[in-house]
């Protein structure tokens, strides 16, 4: 049987403007030439030598304007392909290369046509793009479809030309005698955009935006940008504005506790904040549940817009790639408002919807935190609340970014940092550090016993770091194993995923010159507190120590409080 993703990529391409495809034949590569020959939207071209296939399709191009795709099957016929490529490259070119490819398991094993495709052509193409093998996973079957649009829209991005897209195949190639093959109707295509709202096909982008009345906007990772917050808050009362922890948005009117509410959300209340249109700006989001929501509740479209072309599709939703500053596309948008054509009560309830949940878990969450035990959360929820205007605030990632994701109590003035580029818990003191090196600001970082011990070494040097304020939650071990769903109940908790400890950040305070303070208890955190925030004149740490099974009660009994 052939795959059914596999046999769209041709009507993926079609949809995506592709005319013209040059086939070099073979057997591996057989499923992509099956699809091109059945489609008819796809002019077909079949040259036997790959380096004369590579240049014709070249002149193809080249006259056009256009990007068109070159298919080889696995082995030394990718290679031949390459001075076409380089001559792509240095032209600026589009040329989609498909090459087919041996399952992965079988490079390196002496299996005929196979070599390491991956990376062949990298000096010459802006870039390499690997497509899973013979997708049936609903999540491999998205991938699929997502990095055809990619490589497409890549190639004409910026500065046009090719892109290398490698394919493994696994057996049978070939559709059996009685499979009726036809290509599906319900195709995700993700258009790209550049400059916004000076040709048609912006204004079908207006169109669109004028004619939803369920708007969404969340913004993700991102520096502190005055003229951002003033757009989003000329923009909250025509869409939602949904901001984590560090998109350092202070706009009124932003929804902040979605991380929580958003948790196990019910049908009814799910559809009701369902969107017809997501706008997405900055990079990563922190908020598993918001991901979830929207992979479930998908909204009819999705546009991310960023200064270069960033195609993620967090969400899987994914409809537009806009090449634009964030700011001056939200600008243009609110400046069309006399254009808007959407009803307004519509979006006026929907907006209050969202705010509703948001000031009711926030109630809740705070109601809860004033009757709830000594634990990292409520110590947590103290130290961010103690943390002065105008501070720097380095999180660790693990539970220090989720635990400022939930409570949001941001003094004005602050900007937050967290490395949330690989969400990784190594180079956390680390990135405190040259903050501290280049900035007056008091910075202060959030971290966990584990991503502080290792690396301690940031501090193994000469330099002067006296407005660096730390402060260490340590329940000695990673706690959030105990938070999440999987590891809480296995037998090899403790050894193996934990990784119970006994050790203090007291030594280590000793050893920099650090002023210390080892607190068990709230009254002894406030004292702790008031010194770490008395002046610049050395770097000060505080160790908070928390009971492991105490905290994961504490955090239960806040989810719950907050439904």
């Amino acid at each position: 049987m052939m795959n059914q993703t596999v046999f769209d990529t041709s009507e993926v391409l079609v949809r995506k403007g592709i005319k013209h495809v040059v086939l070099s034949p073979g057997s591996r590569n057989a499923p992509l030439t099956i699809s091109f020959a059945r489609n008819p939207g796809i002019k077909t071209y079949n040259v036997v030598d790959e380096r004369s296939a590579g240049f014709i399709a070249l002149g193809i191009a080249q006259n056009l304007k256009e990007p068109v795709v070159l298919c080889c099957t696995s082995g030394t016929s990718l290679l031949n392909y390459a001075p076409a490529v380089a001559e792509a490259f240095y032209q600026e070119i589009p040329l989609i290369v498909m090459s087919a490819d041996r399952p992965p398991e079988w490079i390196g094993q002496r299996d005929g046509q196979t070599i390491d495709q991956s990376g062949a052509l990298s000096n010459f193409v802006k870039a390499t793009v690997q497509l899973p093998s013979s997708p049936l996973h609903p999540d491999e079957q998205w991938e699929y479809i997502r990095k055809l649009n990619d490589g497409v829209n890549l190639s004409v991005s910026g500065k046009s030309g090719p892109v290398h897209m490698n394919i493994p195949f696994k057996e049978p190639f070939y559709p059996s005698a009685d499979q009726e093959l036809k290509f599906s109707e319900n195709i995700k295509i993700i258009k790209p955009y550049r400059t916004p709202f000076d040709s048609s096909t912006d204004n079908e982008l207006l169109s669109k935006w004028h004619l939803a009345d369920r708007r969404l906007i969340i913004v993700g990772q991102n520096e502190r940008n005055e003229a951002l917050d003033n757009v989003l808050e000329k923009l909250s009362n025509k869409a939602v504005v949904v901001v984590d922890v560090i998109s350092n948005v202070s706009t009124t009117d932003a929804v902040r506790h979605h991380d929580l509410f958003l948790a196990g959300i019910e049908q009814k209340l799910g559809e009701s904040l369902k969107p017809d249109m997501v706008i997405t700006i900055g990079k990563s989001v922190i908020s598993k549940n918001l991901k979830l929501f929207l992979r479930k509740y998908q909204p009819e479209m999705q546009w991310h817009v960023s200064a270069h072309l960033d195609q993620a599709d967090t969400f899987q939703t994914l409809t537009a790639a806009i090449e634009s500053n964030p700011v001056s596309f939200l600008e243009a948008l609110d400046d069309q408002s006399e254009k808007e054509q959407f009803n307004h009560q519509i979006t006026s309830n929907y907006i209050q919807n969202w705010q509703i949940e948001d000031a009711r878990t926030k109630r809740k969450l705070l109601k809860t935190l004033a009757i709830l035990d000594w634990s990292e959360f409520t110590a947590f929820n103290f130290v961010l609340n103690q943390i002065p205007e105008g501070s720097d605030i380095h999180l660790a990632n693990s539970m220090p970014v989720r635990f400022a994701n939930f409570i949001q109590q941001i003094k004005p003035n602050c900007e937050v940092f967290c490395n949330r580029g690989t969400s990784g818990i190594d180079g956390t003191n680390g990135t405190a550090v040259g903050h501290v090196l280049s900035t007056d600001r008091p910075t202060y970082l959030l971290t966990g016993d584990l991503s502080f011990f290792y690396d301690r070494n940031a501090f193994f040097h000469s330099y002067p770091i006296d407005n660096l304020k730390i402060v260490v939650f340590n329940n000695f071990g990673g706690g959030i194993f105990r938070l999440i769903n999987g590891p809480a109940n296995l037998p090899e908790l403790e050894q193996h995923f934990e990784t119970r400890h006994q050790h203090t950040a007291k030594y280590t305070a000793l050893e920099y010159g650090f002023d210390y303070h080892g607190v068990k208890d709230m009254k002894a955190l406030d004292k702790a507190m008031a010194a770490l925030n008395k002046d610049l004149k050395s770097p000060k740490l505080v160790e908070v120590f928390t009971d492991p099974a105490t905290n994961s009660d504490v955090f239960k009994a806040v989810k719950t409080a907050t439904k």
